[in-house]
């Protein structure tokens, strides 16, 4: 799923806020797209301070029917999410038009 220049970047972005914000047993560069982060350690309160995170550095608001425990079990889902966030604005202007 990561296999883009743009996707490695995300994927190195959110290891960083993972390492910053989720407060794992391991750092997050030894982490694979689908490793599960609650199963590392991170807790519901970590799983939202990374979400904030992730919505201010990428400048981007994850629907509101996303936001869920599964959305931000692993860096494969966050990296869907993180995209689907970034389209949103464009696809509903078009849904209003």
């Amino acid at each position: 799923m990561i296999n883009s220049d743009a996707g490695q970047s995300l994927f190195l972005r959110l290891q960083r806020l993972i390492d910053q914000e989720a407060k794992i047993c391991i750092p997050a560069s030894h982490l694979t797209p689908r490793a599960n982060l609650y199963e590392l350690g991170m807790t519901p309160y970590t799983a939202i301070r990374l979400l904030l995170a992730i919505e201010r550095d990428f400048r981007v608001e994850f629907p509101r029917d996303s936001l869920n425990r599964r959305t931000m079990a692993t860096i494969e889902n966050i990296v869907r999410g993180v995209r689907a966030a970034q389209f949103a604005p464009a696809y509903e202007w078009l849904q209003a038009a």
